[in-house]
C-alpha cells in the first residue's frame, strides 16, 4: 500500500473536509456544492488507482480493475453533471443523470464474463460481444426503470414495485459475483469476484437505506452524504489492497470449472434483457422486438465462436499429443502408430513396408562446441531436410535424441536403400550455420524391409542393426539390413569422417 499512500491520505483528508462542511454549511447551496465536489474528487482517485493497479496486474485482475475504473468513471460522469445540474437547474441532463447513476455498476458486471486465462492488450472477441450486451442491458434497463409512465415520473421517482425489481437486478448480480466467487478454485479468481460481490452488497445496501429510509428527505450535503464517501472509500481500500498488483506475472489457475463458470455467467444479461423486454414490449413493441433481435444474434454469435475455440483448442491438443515439440514431425509414439498401421495394411494388400533408421553423426560434438541450443537448431534443419526429401505417403517421426526413424510404404529392401541414400546426399550436401560457422552434417542410415507377416519389433531390431553397422563401418553411410543375403552397402564419398 505504499505506493498509494498519496491517494489515501487524500482520500482521508476529502472525508474530512466533508464533515467540517456537513458540520459548518449543512444543506445550503455551497454546501451541497462543497459537498458533490468533494465526492466527485473521491470518485477520480478510485479510478486513478484502479488503473494504476491494472497496469501492474496480470491477465484477469488487469481487466476487472480496468472495469472497475470504467465504472467509477461513469458515476464520475453523473456525478459531475448532477453538481452541474444543482449548480446551473435546466432538467435538461436529468434523463442522462438518472441513467448513469442508476446502471454505474454494468461495467463491473462484465467481469463476470471474463475468463480465467483473459489476456490483456488482446482483443477478444467474446468480451466484445459481451460489451454489446451489456450495452443493450444498461438501454433496457433505462427504458423499464425511468421511461414507462407507469414506473417512473419526476414528481414521485419510481414506483415502489419498480424499485423493487431495481433493487432485485442489482442483487442478482451481487449474489452471481459471490456465486463466482464460491465456485472459483482457490486463488485470484475468488479474491477477485469475492471483493467486487461484497463491494455491490455494500453499495446496494446503502442505496436501499437511502430509497427506503430517509433519503427522500435530505438534500445534497445533509449527513448521509458522508455514508456516500465512506462507499467510495472503501472501493478505494479494496483496490490500494490488491496484492496480486506486486506480481503481475502470477498465473491465474485456468481449470475447467472455472472456464465453465465463465460461459454459464455471461448468460446474465441476455436474460435480464428478455425478461424487461417483454414488459417493454406492451408499450415500444419495436424497440423491444430489436433488442431481442440483437441480443439474440450477440448470443448466437457468441456461441459459434466459442465452438470454433473449441476445435482450434482440440486441434492444438491433438498436434501437441502427435508431434515433437522440437522438430515438429511426428513424435515417437506417433511414428511407431503409423508403422504398425502400415504393417497391418500391408498385411491386407500384401506389399512390403521399409522402414529408415537415420541417426546424426557426431552430434555430441554439436552439443559440446556450439551448445545445447545450437543442437536444437542441428536437429530442426535435419528433420526439415528429411521431410523435404520423402514421398507425400512416407513418414518421418523422432524416434529419440538425434535418431529418426522413416516409414516407406510398398517399399522393399532395395527402393528403401534407395530412398535413405537420396536423403543421406541431400543432408551431405548441406552447410548448416551453427554460432556464425557453417558446419557440415551428415547421416548414418540403417535400411529394412519386412513382409505382410513381419513383426513391428523384429523391423525395429533389423533397422537397428543396420544403423549400428552404418556407424561401424565409418558413418555417413547407408547399410541395409544384415538379414537378405547378397545386400551390400552404399557409402558417400566423405564416409570416412
Amino acid at each position: 500500500m505504499r505506493s498509494f499512500r498519496i491517494p489515501l491520505i487524500t482520500a482521508g483528508v476529502f472525508l474530512l473536509a466533508q464533515m467540517v462542511g456537513v458540520v459548518w454549511l449543512g444543506t445550503s447551496p455551497r454546501g451541497s456544492l462543497v459537498s458533490n465536489l468533494l465526492q466527485l474528487g473521491l470518485g477520480i482517485l478510485v479510478v486513478i488507482v484502479s488503473l494504476k493497479v491494472a497496469r501492474r496486474s496480470g491477465t484477469l485482475a488487469r481487466h476487472v480493475w480496468r472495469l472497475t475504473a470504467l465504472a467509477y468513471a461513469v458515476w464520475g460522469l453523473g456525478q459531475a453533471l448532477a453538481t452541474y445540474g444543482n449548480a446551473f437547474p435546466s432538467g435538461s441532463t436529468e434523463w442522462l443523470v438518472n441513467l448513469l447513476f442508476s446502471f454505474w455498476f454494468v461495467p463491473i458486471g462484465m467481469a463476470l464474463f471474463l475468463g480465467p486465462d483473459s489476456e490483456p492488450g488482446e482483443f477478444d472477441w467474446l468480451v466484445g460481444i459481451d460489451c454489446v450486451q451489456a450495452i443493450l442491458f444498461w438501454v433496457v434497463a433505462y427504458v423499464y426503470f425511468f421511461v414507462i409512465p407507469s414506473h417512473y415520473n419526476e414528481t414521485m421517482g419510481m414506483a415502489p414495485s419498480v424499485l423493487a425489481l431495481y433493487f432485485a437486478y442489482y442483487g442478482v448480480l451481487t449474489a452471481a459475483f459471490l456465486l463466482r466467487a464460491l465456485l472459483s478454485g482457490p486463488g485470484v479468481a475468488r479474491a477477485l469476484f469475492g471483493r467486487m460481490g461484497l463491494l455491490l452488497l455494500l453499495s446496494g445496501l446503502v442505496d436501499a437505506y437511502y430509497s427506503y429510509g430517509p433519503g427522500k428527505n435530505l438534500a445534497a450535503g445533509a449527513w448521509f452524504d458522508l455514508l456516500w464517501s465512506i462507499m467510495l472509500v472503501i472501493p478505494l481500500l479494496v483496490v490500494a489492497t490488491w496484492q496480486q498488483a506486486e506480481a503481475p506475472e502470477d498465473a491465474v489457475a485456468t481449470g475447467t470449472r472455472d472456464r465453465v463458470l465463465t460461459q454459464v455467467f455471461s448468460l446474465l444479461y441476455p436474460l435480464l434483457i428478455l425478461l424487461m423486454s417483454v414488459k417493454i414490449a406492451e408499450h415500444r413493441l419495436l424497440l423491444a422486438a430489436t433488442v431481442i433481435l440483437i441480443s439474440f444474434t450477440c448470443f448466437s454469435v457468441r456461441t459459434l465462436i466459442i465452438q470454433h475455440q473449441l476445435l482450434q483448442t482440440q486441434e492444438a491438443l491433438r498436434h501437441e499429443a502427435t508431434h515433437d515439440g522440437l522438430t515438429n514431425i511426428w513424435n515417437r509414439i506417433t511414428i511407431l502408430d503409423i508403422l504398425h498401421r502400415e504393417l497391418l495394411r500391408a498385411e491386407r494388400e500384401r506389399a512390403p513396408v521399409g522402414i529408415i533408421m537415420a541417426d546424426v553423426d557426431h552430434f555430441k560434438l554439436v552439443n559440446d562446441n556450439f551448445g545445447h541450443a545450437s543442437g536444437d537448431i542441428v536437429l530442426r534443419m535435419v528433420a526439415s531436410e528429411i521431410a523435404a526429401a520423402l514421398r507425400p505417403y512416407d513418414s518421418v517421426g523422432r524416434y529419440g535424441g538425434e535418431e529418426f526413424l522413416i516409414v516407406a510404404p510398398a517399399c522393399d529392401i532395395a527402393q528403401a536403400r534407395d530412398l535413405a541414400e537420396r536423403v543421406r546426399e541431400r543432408m551431405e550436401k548441406r552447410l548448416v550455420m551453427v554460432a556464425a560457422k557453417p558446419v557440415r552434417i551428415t547421416l548414418s542410415m540403417g535400411v529394412a524391409a519386412g513382409s505382410f507377416a513381419i513383426a513391428t519389433e523384429s523391423l525395429l531390431h533389423s533397422a537397428d542393426s543396420a544403423l549400428y553397422a552404418a556407424k561401424t563401418n565409418g558413418r555417413n553411410c547407408v547399410e541395409p539390413q544384415p538379414d537378405p543375403p547378397g545386400q551390400g552397402r552404399v557409402r558417400g564419398a566423405s564416409a570416412s569422417r
